[in-house]
């Protein structure tokens, strides 16, 4: 229900005529993402917990440098603040994202990010997830690359 209250308050602040003084261009809205599928087209599937845990974290990787082979098992939502981004998945699957740019990340799917750019990649990345719950796990080590 507090959810649904405030999810009520801030779609009416977003409302054009709902700003200061009656001045519409003192709000905006713009959509970074909406979407049923993950990156790869996997549809997005909610957990159900008596436990919800919201975390935004920012990753952020060196020119070159990529992440460790992970999974995620709970929802995640990423916007690249700066960069640009390369995501693989183990059958050889990948996706390029660059600044500006949002996606659903995979759900329990082994993958890694690297830095394809020439500068630092900054992410933005909000888990929906469940209070101990990790929001990311290494690969099986025993699995070999």
């Amino acid at each position: 229900m507090r959810f649904a209250c405030h999810l009520a308050l801030f779609a009416t602040l977003s409302l054009p005529g709902a700003s200061p003084a009656g001045n519409a261009a003192a709000v905006t809205s713009t959509t970074l993402l909406k979407t049923a599928t993950t990156w790869n087209g996997t549809p997005i599937v909610y957990s159900r917990t008596d436990k919800p845990e919201i975390q935004t974290v920012i990753v952020e990787l060196a020119p070159g440098a990529a992440t460790a082979w992970h999974l995620h098992p709970v929802n995640n939502i990423a916007y690249i603040l700066e960069g640009k981004l390369r995501l693989e998945l183990e059958n050889g699957i990948t996706r390029e994202f660059k600044q500006g740019e949002s996606f659903a990340e995979l759900v329990n799917t082994a993958h890694r990010g690297v830095n394809v750019g020439h500068g630092p990649l900054k992410i933005l990345v909000v888990y929906a997830g469940e209070v101990g719950t990790p929001i990311s796990i290494p690969k099986d080590p025993r699995h070999v690359d």
